[in-house]
């Protein structure tokens, strides 16, 4: 029967089933995520920490599933695993298990480690013959563990303890106008934090300059930063500080350097916000008027959130200083808005600046507030 030989080419009639199978094929090749209310979702496992599954699909992009309506978990490929009391990040991949368990393989590696006759490993030496009987034993089989000794999939490094991570952007926006009347307006920012398991370090600062008809109307700028070291993994102690200088509200410079306790009380791949308190020192050196020092309760407020139905971040930086030797007088800094990421990197944002001084120098106002729209670069 002609049909069927299989010389030079495939059977014609095998070719429908060849072509069902790629079809299926990508299906096949997915993770795949148990509830327990019965319902399995097939993509991709993006990230677990203790509370969260987060989960890209085809149909629906990143779904984030609380971890207590899982049931099961599985996928095609080994994935970063750090177990309980374990100190780093395994390669295994995830199989099929009893409810509320696992089984955790590990990936193959090769070559396999040669062991000396003094006992020494030579990790990745080339296996020859006469290696044969010195050769280590095998990555140890798979294991079925229960799902909660599972405390990270794909660890972010300042979860792992096995690195730093960090993420900067940098803000500008300004105008330029000519005609009947002129003016110049620039506007730039920049921030950058760095995170460990146990620390964390941020640095910030800004510039904003303003000229009409000739005429310089806004000067000022502002560096600042702070050290967080973590006690557990919500509370943690912090060292702060901050230089700026603004002529316009007759401040050569304002220095300012504290110390306290904070709380991370939510920090997850969509939301973060801490809350930090504590004591600190204000010196301000005035252009015109007398120069003041005195001590202060401080406060911050640091949130971030990532909306769910458009890709977008708002945001909420706060900082404030309540004298303690005159308690009606409160010095307020923030920053308040949303980012829009929309190519490589490059984001566009809607930004609310507001700094408030209940005892301003003689002649200037009490509150500065600014309205910002700029395009911004983040990793």
């Amino acid at each position: 029967m002609p049909a069927l030989r299989l010389a030079g080419r495939p059977a014609p009639c095998l070719a429908p089933l060849a072509a069902a199978l790629l079809l299926l094929a990508p299906a096949a090749w997915a993770d795949s995520i148990t509830l327990h209310n019965g319902d399995r979702l097939t993509g991709r496992v993006l990230h677990m920490s203790p509370s969260t599954l987060t989960f890209e699909t085809t149909w629906a992009g990143e779904l984030r599933i609380p971890r207590y309506e899982i049931r099961a978990i599985e996928t095609d490929k080994p994935v970063g695993v750090l177990r309980e009391r374990s100190n780093r990040t395994e390669s295994m991949t995830l199989g099929p298990a009893p409810a509320g368990q696992v089984t955790l393989s590990p990936e193959a590696t090769s070559p396999a480690p040669v062991i000396d006759g003094d006992g020494s490993v030579q990790a990745g030496a080339p296996v020859q013959a006469a290696d044969a009987g010195r050769i280590a034993a095998p990555a140890s089989a798979a294991v079925t563990v229960p799902l909660a000794r599972v405390r990270y999939l794909n660890p972010r490094p300042e979860e792992s303890g096995e690195g730093i991570s960090h993420e900067g952007r940098v803000t500008l926006a300004g105008t330029f106008v000519r005609g009947n009347s002129t003016g110049d307006r620039a506007y730039a920012e920049g921030d950058f934090e760095a995170r460990a398991l146990d620390w964390r370090y941020a640095l910030n600062a800004k510039l904003n300059r303003e000229r009409s008809d000739e005429a310089t109307t806004a000067s000022n700028w502002l560096v600042g930063g702070n050290f967080d070291r973590f006690i557990d993994e919500r509370r943690f102690g912090y060292l702060r500080g901050s230089l700026e200088r603004d002529r316009f509200r007759d401040i050569a410079t304002r220095a300012t350097a504290g110390a306290g306790l904070g709380v991370q009380l939510v920090e997850t791949a969509r939301a973060k916000l801490s809350l930090r308190g504590g004591l600190d020192a204000i010196d301000v050196r005035r252009i015109a008027g007398p120069d003041e020092s005195w001590p202060a309760l401080g406060w911050g407020a640091n949130l971030g959130y990532r909306l769910d139905t458009w890709p977008a971040e708002l945001f909420h930086d706060q900082q404030g200083f309540l004298n303690l030797d005159d308690p009606s007088q409160v010095t307020l800094r923030s920053r308040s808005g949303l980012r829009v990421p929309f190519a490589s990197g490059l984001t566009a944002s809607l930004q609310f600046n507001f700094d408030w001084d209940s005892q301003p120098a003689p002649g200037r106002r009490s509150g500065d507030s600014t309205w910002l729209v700029g395009l911004g670069y983040a990793w």
